[in-house]
Parts: C-alpha cells; sequence; structure tokens
C-alpha cells in the first residue's frame, strides 16, 4: 500500500513539473532542436525553468521508490487516474479544450494501463524482499549490450519521427501538429530515464551502493533525462499540454514496462490469462497513440488566421488593402437633340468669360525675335466668328 501511495504521488509530481516547463517555456524565444546550446542557455536562465526540473527530478526519486516494492504493471493505474489531474489542469489553467477523437485516445490510454495492471494482481502478495534483492544483482551486473539495446532505439526514435515521419507541412492550407512526434521522442527518453533510474533504486535496496558509479546507470540516466527534457520543453512550448504529457505518459510507461522485463528480469506472466493481459495493454498503448489525431483540428484555429507548423499560437493573415478604382475619362456632355459635341479646337467663338488661345505661329516669331518666354501679346490673338 505504501508503493501505490508514492506511485500516485510521483504522479501528481510530473504533473505539475510539466505546468512549471510549459509556463517558464511560454516566456523564453522560440525553442529550437537545431540550436542546443541556445535552447540549453534560455532553459538554464530561467528560475521557473529549473524549479521544474527539481520537481522532475524528486518525481524520478518516488518512482523509483515505488518500483522497488512493485512490478512496474502494478504501477500503471496510478498514472492512468494521473491523466483526470491532468486534464482539469489543462482545460481549467490553460484553456484547452480536447477533441472528441482525443477524449477516445485518453480513455484508450487509461484501459492500457488498468489491463497491463490486472496482469500482476494475483502475484502480488510474493513480490517482496527476495524479489528486489535478486532484480538488484541484475541492475548491478547489466551487461553493455543490454544498455546500449534500450538506449540506442530511445536516441534513434526521436531522430527517426522528425526527418521522416512529421516534418512540417508548408502551404496555404497547412495545419499545425498536435505534438505527437514531441510526445512519442520526449516520452521514448523519459522513459528510458526511469529505466536506469530504477536500476540505481534497485541497486541502492540491495545494499549494491558502491558499485553504481561503476555501472552505466548514472550516465545513461543522465544522457536520457537532460535529451528528453529538452525535448518536452521544445514541445510544450509550440504544442497544448494535455496531448504532450498524454503521450509522453503512455509512451514512457510502455518503454518503462518493456525494459525492465528485458534488463532486470521483470517478472512476465506465464499463464495464459495474465500473459494475454499484459500482451493486451502493451497493444493498447500502441493503439492509443494511433488514435491521437497528427494534426489540430481547423475549428481551433481563429478564422481569418493560420496557424505555422510549431507555432504557439494562430497568425493573423495580412490585411488586404482595397484596390483604388481606376479614374475614368470625363466625358464631355452632349449637345441638344442628340448631336454628337463639338471639339474645342473647333469652336472659334468661346462663350463669354473662356480664356483665349494665343496664335501659336505668332508666338514661335516671338521667341525667334528674342521675346520674353511666358508673356503673351493679347493684341495679336487672332478671332474667327462664323
Amino acid at each position: 500500500m505504501h508503493a501505490v501511495v508514492l506511485a500516485c504521488a510521483a504522479q501528481v509530481v510530473y504533473i505539475v513539473a510539466y505546468v512549471l516547463f510549459k509556463t517558464a517555456a511560454g516566456r523564453m524565444s522560440p525553442l529550437s532542436g537545431r540550436h542546443p546550446l541556445h535552447a540549453a542557455g534560455l532553459l538554464v536562465r530561467s528560475p521557473r525553468w529549473l524549479a521544474g526540473l527539481a520537481v522532475l527530478m524528486a518525481g524520478f526519486g518516488l518512482s523509483a521508490t515505488a518500483l522497488v516494492a512493485l512490478p512496474v504493471a502494478a504501477t500503471l493505474p496510478a498514472y492512468g487516474l494521473g491523466l483526470v489531474l491532468l486534464l482539469a489542469v489543462g482545460m481549467s489553467g490553460f484553456g484547452e479544450r480536447p477533441t472528441s477523437r482525443e477524449w477516445l485516445a485518453v480513455l484508450i490510454t487509461v484501459a492500457a494501463m488498468v489491463t497491463a495492471a490486472l496482469s500482476v494482481l494475483p502475484g502480488l502478495p510474493g513480490h517482496g524482499g527476495a524479489a528486489s534483492h535478486r532484480v538488484g544483482a541484475a541492475a548491478a551486473a547489466l551487461p553493455l549490450w543490454k544498455a546500449a539495446l534500450v538506449c540506442g532505439p530511445s536516441l534513434a526514435v526521436p531522430l527517426w519521427m522528425f526527418c521522416v515521419r512529421d516534418r512540417a507541412v508548408g502551404g496555404r492550407h497547412a495545419r499545425p501538429l498536435t505534438g505527437i512526434a514531441y510526445g512519442i521522442g520526449a516520452g521514448v527518453l523519459l522513459g528510458a530515464t526511469e529505466v536506469f533510474g530504477q536500476g540505481m533504486a534497485m541497486m541502492f535496496a540491495a545494499g549494491r551502493a558502491a558499485d553504481v558509479p561503476s555501472s552505466p546507470h548514472p550516465y545513461l540516466f543522465l544522457l536520457a533525462g537532460v535529451l528528453g527534457v529538452g525535448l518536452l520543453s521544445i514541445g510544450l512550448q509550440r504544442c497544448r499540454l494535455t496531448v504532450i504529457v498524454t503521450v509522453v505518459t503512455v509512451t514512457a510507461k510502455t518503454h518503462l514496462l518493456l525494459s525492465a522485463t528485458l534488463l532486470y528480469a521483470e517478472p512476465w506472466p506465464r499463464e495464459a490469462g495474465p500473459f494475454w493481459l499484459r500482451a493486451a495493454g502493451v497493444g493498447l498503448a500502441v493503439l492509443a497513440l494511433l488514435a491521437f489525431p497528427r494534426h489540430e483540428r481547423r475549428a481551433l484555429l481563429a478564422p481569418r488566421g493560420r496557424t505555422s507548423p510549431g507555432s504557439g499560437g494562430p497568425r493573423e493573415r495580412p490585411a488586404v488593402l482595397p484596390s483604388r478604382p481606376h479614374p475614368r475619362p470625363a466625358v464631355p456632355p452632349s449637345r441638344p437633340g442628340g448631336a454628337p459635341p463639338v471639339p474645342p479646337s473647333q469652336i472659334s467663338a468661346p462663350p463669354g468669360g473662356w480664356p483665349v488661345a494665343p496664335d501659336r505661329g505668332r508666338n514661335r516669331e516671338t521667341r525667334q525675335s528674342g521675346t520674353e518666354l511666358g508673356s503673351v501679346n493679347l493684341g495679336n490673338v487672332k478671332i474667327e466668328w462664323r
């Protein structure tokens, strides 16, 4: 019972850390994995982000302590119930509204964790100190090839997701991503972090604390943890909290369950019923990841805005200025009776008050004789009357 309480407390601590990461990343300049040093400098200069990192490390400690006394599958319902708290925080604190498909994916996630936990409930009384000592010995004698078998895919999966599967698609009708790639990449890395943290906790519980520095556990724990937290911060800056954390949780716990079985001889049920319950739990976890929508729903976007991939909010379209109408040439009024108007050049005697045009030939003679330009002699104007 004490271990179950620790597992529930670890999930609450995780959510607090994720909220701190989300609020800290929202106040920073855009983070990018292509500039890791610049992104790391922005993160470590944020007191809120450092507080979230400390809270996350406390969550790792609580989770590792619970895993010393309980199998991994037995702690999964605690993380499933923690998703309810996550949804409440995301909807009330950040104004997020999950879609119907996202609600379905969350329900499948909870069902996956409950199904996997049912496979170990009958064997809980027999899991005690002898098993922890056995697992602690297995953790101390961990071969390097097994550690590389877990750490290698944990580093390769995020790279594959970004380079192949979830490249940003530009264009007029492109929609932003929901953060599935960020969640899977960070979840695999954080799952590897929990695996190696569990190994160190098992070694401490088995009285092998002196063997921890010579084992690969602390170094792989730091490597996977730093990369996972950095990728998680980038995802939380660009995408919604509920989607990112849900995908991180289901990916990390599935990775932890499978990796602990490989590395530390985590008991896998041999009876037909528990065996298929465990397999069904893993299958439902994969189905939950496939159920999450990859792109944001169009109704969530601004009606006159467009959100670019990787940005946190809608981007307004530039205003379109109205085109300036072309002036139409003035049409002189027609004469009475429908006769066409007479051009001004054919009018010999304009009405009274109209200016008269000077004689052009006389003006040329005036310019040739040196008369000052710009002066008009009205006495030389030739006027004809018809």
